[in-house]
């Protein structure tokens, strides 16, 4: 009996292994990968799409800005405030002028650099010098969350440029920094919303500036993102239960017609927290910053 299960788990993990395989294959031919896609996988979305400024595509184009000459000049004194910021970032980090700068938007154009600087991106990277390229050989070899990782690159962001080829170049880094992840922190491994969250950091960022972005927003003690992603998520269960106390108090009305039509706060609101309000993104594509 031990020995036929053995050779059931041998079996079970050889099959793995070339679906992993095969899986990493198709990634690694890029666009021609495509070919081998299924058919339920192909992109059948017809019509002319329109890109915005920032590659959220639209079916017609979105109206155009009254004063583009006026909104032109003031974003460009916008960003030319942000990169003195940006070098001179020990000394506003942390201050009232770099908080209401957020609040008002980062520019697009230095949200990357800003976010990195935020996150200390530059600096867990040279701390780890070669550690990314070996978590994606280990990911190559031992990775078991391949299918879910897939799948959801699948339907993450395909309405935007960068993520609309099935098996392109984007979808490649995205897959890359997953798989990685999944191995870097095991406890983890691959959990729903984070392949969001990773596109939303590779619109701005080299992929394995993405990774370590995302491994601080996941450790940091600032941030400490990883308990809406373990197991039992009880950082989800924590924020969530925050939020049923602030409707409770504050907006009973609310919360009366909510329970009057059947409506769970709690399974309405958990996508919020896990894909870090990036369904927030506005029919104009301005994500928040």
């Amino acid at each position: 009996m031990d020995s036929r299960w053995r050779l059931d788990m041998n079996a079970l993990r050889s099959r793995k292994a070339q679906e992993r395989a095969e899986l990493i294959n198709k990634y690694e031919q890029g666009c021609r990968g495509a070919a081998l896609l299924e058919p339920e996988e192909e992109d059948d979305e017809g019509g002319c799409l329109v890109p915005d400024r920032l590659g959220f595509l639209h079916e017609q184009k979105l109206p155009q800005d009254s004063t583009p000459g006026a909104k032109r000049k003031q974003e460009v004194r916008r960003i030319q405030k942000w990169i003195k910021m940006i070098k001179n970032h020990s000394k506003y980090r942390g201050s009232d002028k770099f908080q209401r700068r957020i609040y008002k938007g980062i520019p697009a154009q230095v949200r990357g650099k800003v976010w990195a600087v935020m996150l200390e991106v530059d600096k867990r990277k040279a701390q780890n010098a070669g550690k990314y390229a070996e978590m994606k050989e280990l990911a190559r070899l031992g990775a078991t969350h391949f299918h879910h990782i897939d799948s959801a690159i699948a339907w993450t962001f395909r309405n935007h440029l960068m993520f609309r080829e099935r098996y392109g170049m984007n979808q490649q880094a995205l897959f890359h920094i997953l798989m990685a992840y999944s191995v870097y922190n095991p406890e983890v491994g691959y959990s729903q919303g984070l392949s969001h969250v990773v596109a939303l950091l590779l619109m701005y960022m080299p992929e394995e500036d993405a990774f370590w972005a995302l491994v601080q927003l996941m450790e940091s003690r600032k941030h400490a993102m990883h308990g809406f992603y373990k197991p039992n998520t009880p950082k989800l269960e924590r924020f969530q239960q925050h939020l049923g106390l602030i409707v409770h108090r504050v907006l009973p009305s609310l919360e009366k017609h909510l329970e009057k039509e059947g409506v769970c706060l709690e399974d309405s609101t958990a996508h919020w927290y896990i894909d870090c309000f990036l369904d927030g993104v506005s029919a104009r594509g301005d994500p928040c910053p």
